[in-house]
């Protein structure tokens, strides 16, 4: 394929001295009729989060990555142009098609006079960086491989398709685009980072940071303990404490490791230190249950601050500081908590992030609280006393009881497949919707149920129940029973339980859209949802 004559067919607008360069996908048939991008609904969408963020439209350089028309597979992502030809996907990114089909919007970004390049979507992005995944990066400012600063954001055709959050986000990181463009240099908060201190480094730093008024701080588990704690006395600097030393050993001595722990309960169980964190209420609860450590003082969440104040929005640690600070995303990192061998200096260092990070989010969040919404954060603040108590705690479980209904249940399971077996036309798999949905709907010739919500054929409860009552089929009923039993044998009877006999769960404080609290099971992997338990469940609690 001839390379692009940037003159004929590479698709923008606007004066290329702009300090702003936005970079969408393609024309759409309206803009290739127009001969001018962004004029269809998504352009509409843009102008919108333009003029929100205090942008006019001529202070920009648009371009487009494929100056073409082409064609997109909205479940996969993959993008061909109109021949058929693969240009893009989103496993392997450009084709060597795409590559030449891009050279134009490459050659123009080059030639521009832009302080920021703005890619909007993961086609764009992954055309300037060696990422694609846009909802990650949204926001952050990165270098890209042209040597611009770049702030991407979401494409907004994506806010046409059933997230009109989406406009809120675009919004935020044109906001941020706007106020980069008056420098072509990426200057990011400056943060340092003691992440493999000595011992005498620990202890000087933990006496410091336990006369300081304010302390984030962050752990990361490994093996069912703390592999390194973090603190923060100020969102610019942190300090990892390893627990765990290349090639999987101790760190400390005993007694070192003794009077580490020692200065860190001191800090936690200060009641005149404020203590920042992402999910407070897991690293309290942690601490408590492994390392009988009491955290006193008042607390500083992010996760549940940005839960009440954007409810509507994610709430982890990313998307919070891809909003209140100016950190570029980097949770990727944090994959290593499972292997922290593969590279321990890059896994003390997300540690130490996570804390300095968090600092900085809360500042921001903090000040919001407070036009209007310190009440709703203070009443759910009130609850962790009494959830870290339940986590710890746990109840205490009839093992034998649960063992025997066990025995009991999985004998009844094997009448019913027995049965099931035995008035079948043939074998099948009640759990398996496929071979449901082939027996049923093909073999009995009943006509398809089909799921309202996702407008897809179902074999699940509430069609075998109108099977049952229209047809009387034995085998819908027993579909009915085994799946039943089944749930129950492997929700509630196979738990985990601990070593102690009790069972146990981690709960959110705010884990659901509403605000209420949520339980699932615990890092260890056992217990699980204490909010749902099945009622034959409930005779297997003993009271204490």
């Amino acid at each position: 394929m001839p390379l692009v004559n940037l003159d004929q067919t590479a698709f923008s607008d606007g004066d290329p001295e702009s300090k702003i360069c936005i970079i969408g996908e393609s024309p759409t048939s309206i803009e290739v009729r127009l001969q001018k991008p962004f004029m269809g609904p998504a352009g509409t969408v843009l102008d919108q989060c333009l003029h929100a963020a205090g942008i006019i439209r001529r202070q920009c350089y648009f371009v487009t990555v494929f100056p073409e028309q082409v064609k997109k597979n909205a479940r996969t992502g993959e993008i061909k142009n109109m021949d058929g030809e693969v240009l893009w996907n989103v496993k392997g990114g450009f084709s060597d098609a795409g590559k030449v089909a891009a050279y134009g919007c490459i050659e123009k970004v080059a030639k521009s006079g832009a302080n920021v390049i703005v890619p909007l979507g993961s086609t764009a992005l992954s055309l300037f960086s060696s990422e694609r995944s846009i909802l990650k990066w949204r926001g952050s400012i990165l270098t890209a491989n042209n040597g611009r600063k770049m702030v991407p954001t979401i494409h907004p055709a994506a806010a046409l398709r059933g997230q009109y959050l989406y406009r809120h986000l675009i919004t935020h990181d044109l906001r941020r685009v706007r106020d980069e463009s008056t420098d072509p240099e990426v200057n990011l908060p400056k943060r340092s980072y003691i992440i493999d201190p000595t011992f005498d480094q620990v202890i000087e730093y933990l006496a410091m940071c336990c006369k300081q008024p304010k302390i984030a701080t962050d752990i990361e588990v490994f093996n069912h303990q703390v592999s390194c704690i973090s603190f923060a006395p100020s969102p610019h600097e942190a300090i990892c404490v390893p627990f765990l030393a290349p090639g999987m050993k101790h760190r400390w001595t005993e007694e070192q490791e003794t009077e580490i722990w020692l200065l860190i309960a001191q800090i936690l169980g200060d009641p005149a230190i404020m203590k920042i964190n992402q999910n407070i209420s897991f690293d309290i609860g942690f601490l408590l249950q492994q390392n009988n450590i009491i955290t006193r003082g008042p607390l500083g969440d992010t996760m549940i601050a940005q839960h009440i104040v954007y409810p509507d929005f994610k709430k982890g640690l990313d998307m919070v500081a891809s909003i209140h600070t100016r950190e570029p995303y980097w949770k990727d990192d944090g994959k290593l908590w499972s292997k922290p061998w593969v590279d321990w200096e890059q896994f003390w260092i997300y540690n130490s992030k996570d804390s300095a990070v968090a600092f900085d989010a809360w500042n921001e969040l903090e000040k919001e609280l407070d036009d209007g919404y310190r009440w709703s954060y203070d009443a759910t603040m009130r609850l962790l006393p009494p959830v870290v108590y339940m986590m710890t705690r746990g109840m205490l479980v009839d093992k034998e009881e649960l063992r025997a209904t066990s025995e009991r249940v999985t004998a009844e399971l094997e009448a019913k497949y027995a049965e099931l077996k035995e008035v079948a036309e043939w074998e099948f798999n009640p759990k398996s919707p496929k071979q449901c949905q082939e027996y049923f709907y093909v073999t009995k010739n009943i006509k398809p149920y089909v799921n309202r919500s996702t407008g897809r054929v179902t074999t699940d409860d509430k069609a075998m129940a109108r099977i049952v009552n229209r047809y009387n089929l034995r085998e819908a009923r027993l579909v009915q029973e085994i799946r039943g039993l089944e749930k129950l044998r492997g929700t509630y009877l196979e738990v985990g339980i601990d070593k102690d006999s009790r069972i146990r769960c981690s709960y959110n404080l705010r884990g659901t859209t509403t605000g209420r609290l949520s339980s699932s099971q615990t890092v260890f992997g056992n217990g699980m949802n204490m909010q749902n338990l099945h009622p034959e469940f409930k005779s297997f609690i003993v009271s204490e």
